[in-house]
């Protein structure tokens, strides 16, 4: 039964949906900067605006914490696949400063030493929008890099005051005229020229209104950003105030609820564009029919998700089998296989508790009787992607203690700082192709599970020597403390002359000797 309503909704709905039009978005985080200050949230704020972009029926090119050359990758790939899109959009979260009235985006591993810099290290928005404006009708631009830059006070210092001055705070305003085209939407997490703020949380107060508003049902986007400029402003108690510049000659919706329409009505999706709905064939089912009605935010990813939800419901292989018939490469497409192999081989999967696999509590140590030194056969073919490694809720604490830990295994990713950079990911990558994974790069709650068994021993070590180093250097300061305050004054001077000439106090060397020391400084990283 199952199997053919499943087979009879594929049908119908993909005879009553009308496909999306072509969207396309490049959406890129850089955080985990080698030669400034690292930012905690570009990483996260990418990982969700692309999950949230591709539920809006987004072709997304997406990157993390990219190098130079990474960046111009990406920005080539995107170009290719917007060519000809109805809507191109660019989502940038990270490090940006402005010269001469031009924005330039920083990739993780510039320095900006000079000015000649600029040119081979920064990747400008306007090389950027030039790809976007290629037989493109609608384009959008979200800046969330108004942040504060140590490298553009840099820059200012060896430019010396006669030329600094065209170095400007926060971004240069970007006007519409300039896109190439009058279908123009341009927002800046902040005022052009101010400095935006990257808030406490796991996103800063721009991207996470930009993400709670951006599918907000048969509201267009210039409603959107009046809403996302509302919250930021109430968010930062007033010191924050995004700026948005649009230029379109008609609505523009990211995600329009089409409702029964009589033949020949038209609905406005897209500015000037519209589109016919067809009449709903009345031999359709009342549960296909409800489901057509029903509002979608993405009207194709709706139907997948309901022929799936009706498989998993059933959990037969037939079922699972017509699922992947209908999307051999679906979202669960994978999942799908896995089921297939656990109804056909009597194969268990083992479900993982994320508040057992939390980093937090896994620093207590493995719970006994719980080891796992490998994970069952299906679950290795499950890839770790950006979305399952969100997923986990990792903070900057948890990423730090995963960092240790692979460090403890033996693949060296550097001093654990809770950014999740190249390194890093080469890391995961090596770490995952020695135990059998997809080595994908990203963590799924399993392969955290077989990551905190397999270092259970060495990381509760771990940290009993960093407590015992950090007693010993208490200990130490107050010891030293006390003998400075009974020395004579003129050898109190000279205690005082050699521990502020820039060197590292007794306690602190030993401190640092230690923890580097043997398994444990292989885990702090070099």
């Amino acid at each position: 039964m199952f199997t053919r309503m499943i087979a009879v909704l594929a049908i119908l709905l993909a005879g009553t949906i009308p496909a999306l039009a072509k969207r396309v978005a490049l959406v890129i985080g850089n955080g985990a900067y080698e030669h400034t200050v690292p930012l905690p949230n570009p990483s996260n704020d990418a990982e969700k605006m692309a999950a949230k972009l591709r539920s809006l029926g987004f072709e997304v090119v997406a990157g993390q914490d990219q190098t130079y050359n990474d960046m111009r990758r990406s920005v080539m790939d995107f170009a290719k696949k917007a060519y000809g899109a109805e809507i191109a959009l660019l989502f940038y979260a990270g490090h940006g400063m402005q010269v001469a009235g031009q924005n330039l985006l920083v990739p993780i591993d510039a320095r900006i030493e000079d000015e000649t810099s600029l040119d081979f290290e920064t990747i400008s928005v306007d090389f950027i929008m030039r790809q976007m404006s290629k037989d493109v009708k609608v384009q959008m631009v979200f800046l969330d890099a108004c942040r504060d830059n140590p490298l553009a006070r840099t820059l200012a210092r060896r430019m010396g005051p006669s030329r600094s001055g065209s170095l400007g705070s926060g971004l240069a305003e970007i006007k519409v005229e300039e896109t190439g085209g009058e279908g123009s939407v341009i927002a800046f997490a902040t005022s052009p020229g101010d400095v935006a703020l990257d808030g406490e949380g796991q996103n800063s107060p721009f991207t996470s209104a930009l993400i709670r508003h951006i599918d907000t049902p048969n509201a267009s986007i210039q409603t959107v950003m009046t809403r996302v400029t509302g919250d930021v402003y109430d968010a930062t108690e007033k010191r924050q105030r995004p700026w948005v510049n649009a230029s379109l000659i008609g609505e523009v919706f990211l995600n329009k609820q089409a409702a029964p329409a009589a033949a020949g009505t038209e609905v406005a999706s897209l500015g000037s564009t519209a589109t016919t709905t067809p009449v709903p064939n009345q031999a359709v089912t009342n549960a296909a029919t409800a489901a057509a009605a029903t509002p979608q935010p993405n009207l194709d990813w709706e139907r997948e998700k309901l022929i799936w939800e009706a498989a998993k419901s059933s959990d037969t292989v037939a079922d699972y089998e017509s699922y992947l018939s209908a999307y051999p490469n679906g979202t669960f497409a994978d999942f799908a296989r896995n089921s297939i192999k656990r109804l056909q081989g009597g194969a268990q999967v083992a479900a993982v508790n994320p508040a057992a696999t939390a980093p937090a509590n896994a620093a207590q140590g493995a719970v006994p009787g719980a080891a796992v030194t490998s994970l069952p056969n299906p679950q290795t073919a499950v890839p770790g992607t950006a979305e399952t490694e969100a997923a986990l809720g990792w903070n900057r604490t948890a990423r730090r203690e995963i960092q240790t830990r692979l460090n403890l295994t033996g693949h060296n990713v550097g001093r654990p700082d809770g950014a999740f950079g190249p390194k890093t990911r080469a890391g995961i990558v090596a770490w995952q192709t020695a135990n059998g994974l997809v080595p994908s790069g990203f963590f799924t709650a399993s392969q955290q599970l077989l990551l905190t068994n397999q270092t259970a021993v060495q990381y509760s070590a771990y940290i009993a020597e960093i407590k015992r180093k950090q007693q010993a250097a208490s200990a130490s300061r107050s010891t030293t403390t006390r003998r400075n305050n009974t020395t004579q004054p003129q050898r109190a001077t000279n205690t005082q002359r050699r521990n502020t000439g820039g060197g590292v106090n007794p306690a602190g060397a030993a401190f640092i000797g230690g923890v580097v020391g043997g398994i444990i400084g292989g885990a702090i990283g070099r």
